[in-house]
């Protein structure tokens, strides 16, 4: 079973990507995705935190990691989200 949508839903653009939900497989491997990208923005961001002489990462490598998970994080999110069905409008 595919994981790419073949009709958006309305007023989404043709073409891009979307979650199947109905696809167990497709959603497993979608939440392993999230879980990972939340787990390299908590990692920098817990770094980070430390005090700096038991820090693993220099600022402008946590900077680069958290700004890497948030696109991640949020690309995710709406290629989900074009998955959905669209929402009752009554």
């Amino acid at each position: 079973m595919s994981t790419v949508g073949n009709d958006p839903p309305d007023g989404q653009e043709p073409g891009l990507p979307s979650l199947h939900w109905s696809d167990p497989t497709a959603t497993r491997r979608w939440l392993s995705g999230v879980e990972s990208a939340l787990n390299d923005a908590l990692s920098a961001a817990g770094d980070q935190m430390l005090p700096r002489r038991q820090r693993r990462l220099g600022p402008v490598e946590a900077t680069r990691l958290l700004h890497e998970a948030t696109v991640a994080l949020r690309q995710a999110l709406a290629y989900a989200e074009r998955g959905l069905p669209p929402p009752d409008v009554n």
